[in-house]
């Protein structure tokens, strides 16, 4: 098998949320070594979210967050306190051996430890450092607090939602995951011009600038167009300049299909995949300009349309005749949907049987590569798991001095067994669990509409007992 791309490079990564752990799971998947530093009682918030593997959090819930494990693997996973002078020694002991360094925390604090990109070049002169914060470290809004809805107001929201209603958020965090692949894009960059000239850099990344080309056409407008009243309104579902384009009910619980016509002949095309009904022969609906204007008319005759139809049998109908259409696809559906199946998007991982969680499906990249391609390396490693490789095999620090740091609350060991009840995680007493009600449970208040236990047999997944190995978990080349 060919070496991945990022085989040799060793990155630092002391981050929180979403936006730069994925990110560097993404290099982590294509080769890079990536070490994720934490430190234990303020771990990464994502730990504290779940769900949980069977809805159980067990004694060792901060393991078992799907949250946090789709968006760790492939990892290895330090504890060091960057406050403490021994853990800002050990960390600079390890930016000796690294290529990049990966933070997220807010502008003032790596200056604050000691640890901000000249001190890190002191230490390594070609080192590349990338801060990624809200608003980037300069400006008038520098110390703001920088979360993805946060950004999404300073960028989209007032375009998102319907024309009658208050702003809206798009989705599941998009902002992270924008910011995420811009974060990759900057460090390879980074990386080439090492490669060419030695030298080290500083990434100074705004999650507001790099949300900005989401909303580029309005944006456009109104710097072309200075003296237009600001017409860029909230549309709902519908298109600024095509008709149709909605959202439609069809047969079954919540089932809906987006239709999304852009052109004369696509309408055509629909007229006729749709069995040419009376109504579609009114001759303002022949060009553009009239479909817009009675897109309310539309939409009311193609749900009627759409409400008899099974939406994933629509959407073959409508797309073999030419026309734009997509089911509207639930979480289980995208999970068992065969494009992504046929794809390989879907990844087996297995984790330490110590965790209880087995072998979990997660999301692959969006691209293949014929020579190269990523994969899951590995699961997320528990917290601390790799303590003793890095501090003992890679910077060569002795057992005794390990021990002194986690006596000393400088690093915090890997606990297994009855033992990881005593651990404190974040401001959390020993022994807290986490509330989670079971699947059922979640169906009876109406955060769910249904409960499959079987659902782990559908996919492949094996809740238990599917670790390959014994001892530590392997990190594949």
């Amino acid at each position: 098998m060919p070496d991945l791309p990022l085989k040799g490079i060793r990155i630092l990564e002391t981050s929180d949320i979403l936006a730069l752990p994925t990110a560097m799971s993404i290099m982590a998947d294509m080769g890079a070594e990536v070490i994720h530093v934490e430190y234990a009682q303020r771990p990464n918030f994502y730990r504290f979210l779940g769900p949980y593997p069977e809805s159980r959090p067990g004694p060792n819930w901060h393991d078992r967050s799907a949250a946090f494990n789709a968006s760790n693997r492939s990892k290895l996973s330090l504890t060091l306190n960057l406050g403490s002078p021994k853990g800002k020694d050990v960390f600079l002991k390890l930016v000796e051996v690294s290529d990049v360094v990966a933070e997220n925390f807010s502008a003032r604090v790596m200056g604050n430890f000691g640890l901000d990109y000249p001190a890190l070049k002191g230490v390594k002169s070609d080192i590349i450092m990338l801060s990624n914060t809200g608003y980037g470290h300069s400006g008038p809004w520098r110390d703001y607090v920088g979360m993805a809805q946060v950004i999404e107001a300073a960028t989209t929201a007032h375009l998102t939602g319907y024309p009658d209603r208050l702003p809206g958020k798009a989705g599941q965090s998009i902002m992270d995951l924008v910011v995420a692949w811009n974060i990759v894009n900057a460090i390879m960059l980074a990386l080439l011009h090492r490669g060419r000239t030695g030298k080290a850099q500083w990434i100074d990344h705004s999650m507001l600038q790099a949300c900005v080309p989401l909303a580029i056409g309005p944006l456009m407008d109104a710097a072309m167009n200075p003296a237009k009243r600001d017409n860029q309104m909230r549309r709902g579902n519908r298109d600024a300049v095509h008709a149709p384009q909605g959202c439609y009910p069809c047969t079954g619980d919540d089932d809906w299909l987006v239709i999304s016509v852009t052109s004369n002949e696509e309408w055509r095309k629909l007229v006729a995949a749709i069995g040419n009904p009376a109504w579609t022969q009114d001759a303002r609906l022949a060009t553009e300009a009239g479909r817009m204007a009675a897109h309310d008319e539309l939409d009311r005759h193609i749900s009627a349309w759409t409400s008899g139809q099974d939406k994933m049998q629509a959407m073959e109908l409508l797309q073999n005749a030419g026309v734009p259409a997509g089911a509207v696809l639930k979480n289980k559906e995208v999970l068992a949907n065969p494009q992504y199946q046929e794809r390989g998007f879907w990844e087996m991982a297995n984790h330490p049987p110590e965790t209880g969680i087995g072998g979990r499906l997660y999301g692959g990249r969006p691209f293949r590569m014929s020579r190269t391609n990523g994969r899951i390396r590995r699961a997320t490693a528990p917290l601390a798991y790799d303590n003793r490789y890095i501090l003992e095999e890679l910077l060569g620090l002795e057992e005794d001095e390990v021990l002194d740091m986690e006596d000393e609350g400088v690093a915090s060991p890997y606990l297994t067994g009855p033992e990881v009840g005593d651990m404190r995680v974040g401001n959390m007493p020993a022994g807290y669990r986490p509330a989670a009600p079971t699947g059922q449970g979640l169906v009876e208040r109406g955060d769910a509409h249904s409960y499959d236990p079987s659902y782990n047999e559908t996919l492949g997944q094996k809740a238990s007992g599917s670790a390959t190995s014994k001892g530590r978990m392997p990190v594949e080349e």
